[in-house]
C-alpha cells in the first residue's frame, strides 16, 4: 500500500514538473503575459496576493460560504432523500424538481440566482443547489441498496424503524456520503467562487479573480487559480481525516 502511494506522489510530481515546462515552453514562445504569463510573473502575482490585506477575507468569505452551502444542502438532501426512500408520493413528487436542478446549466443558474437574491447571498444558494441533488441521489441509494437480507433480519427480530433508521440507514448514508463528501465539496466551492465572479460581493476570491479580469490581470486570474487548486487540495485531506475519524472500522477509511 505504502509502495503504491509512493509511486502515486511520485506519477503526480512528474506530471506537474512535466506542464511546468510546457508552460515555460509555451509562454516564452507567445511572449505575452496578457495571453499567457510566465511562471515567475505568476509566482509574483501569489506572493503579492498573500500580502495583501483582503486576503484572508477573501479566501475566509469564500471557504465560508462553500462549506455553510455544503451542510445545507447535506441537511436537506439526506432529510429529503430519507423521506423519498420511504415514501413513493414524496420520490415522486421530488423526481421532476430534482431533474430539472441537474438539467439547469450552471452559469444560468449563477444568473438566475443574482437576479432572485443581492450579491451576497446568491453564492450561498447556487452552492446548495449545485450540491443537494449528488447528496439527495446518493442518500436514495444508500437506502434503496441496502443488505436486503439484513434488513429482513432486522425485521424478525422487530426492530423498530427508530433504531433501524439511527443504527442501519444512517450509517450507510453516511458512509456513502463520505465517499463523494471531497468532490462534491470542492464542486461546491468552485461554484460559489463563480457566484463571487459575477456578483461581486465585498470579500471573496471571485470577487479578487473578476478585479484581476478587468485589469487584464492574466497573471493574477492564474495566482488565483493556483490558490484555489492548493485550497482544494488542503480542504480534500482535511474532509477525509475528519471522516476517517468520524467512520468505525478501518474497512471504510478512504484514501
Amino acid at each position: 500500500m505504502k509502495n503504491s502511494s509512493m509511486k502515486d506522489k511520485k506519477l503526480i510530481l512528474i506530471s506537474i514538473i512535466l506542464l511546468s515546462v510546457i508552460w515555460v515552453i509555451i509562454s516564452n514562445i507567445i511572449d505575452n503575459s496578457i495571453y499567457l504569463p510566465k511562471v515567475n510573473e505568476v509566482v509574483n502575482e501569489i506572493l503579492g496576493i498573500f500580502k495583501e490585506k483582503t486576503f484572508l477575507l477573501d479566501v475566509g468569505y469564500s471557504l465560508f460560504r462553500a462549506i455553510i452551502s455544503f451542510l445545507v444542502a447535506a441537511i436537506i438532501a439526506i432529510l429529503l432523500g430519507v423521506l423519498s426512500s420511504f415514501s413513493k408520493y414524496i420520490y415522486n413528487f421530488f423526481y421532476p424538481i430534482n431533474s430539472i436542478i441537474k438539467s439547469i446549466p450552471t452559469i444560468a443558474f449563477i444568473l438566475i440566482a443574482l437576479i432572485w437574491l443581492n450579491k451576497n447571498s446568491a453564492p450561498y444558494l447556487i452552492g446548495i443547489v449545485i450540491s443537494f441533488p449528488i447528496l439527495y441521489e446518493t442518500t436514495i441509494n444508500s437506502i434503496l441498496n441496502s443488505n436486503n437480507q439484513l434488513i429482513e433480519m432486522l425485521n424478525v427480530y422487530k426492530v423498530s424503524f427508530k433504531d433501524k433508521l439511527k443504527n442501519f440507514y444512517m450509517q450507510s448514508i453516511f458512509i456513502n456520503i463520505s465517499q463523494i463528501a471531497t468532490s462534491t465539496f470542492s464542486l461546491a466551492f468552485k461554484v460559489v467562487v463563480a457566484g463571487e465572479v459575477f456578483g461581486q460581493p465585498p470579500y471573496g476570491i471571485g470577487t479578487a479573480i473578476q478585479g484581476a479580469k478587468i485589469n487584464f490581470n492574466t497573471a493574477g486570474i492564474f495566482a488565483w487559480i493556483i490558490i484555489v487548486a492548493l485550497l482544494s487540495y488542503i480542504l480534500d485531506k482535511i474532509i477525509i481525516i475528519v471522516i476517517n475519524k468520524a467512520l468505525k472500522g478501518g474497512r471504510y477509511l478512504i484514501d
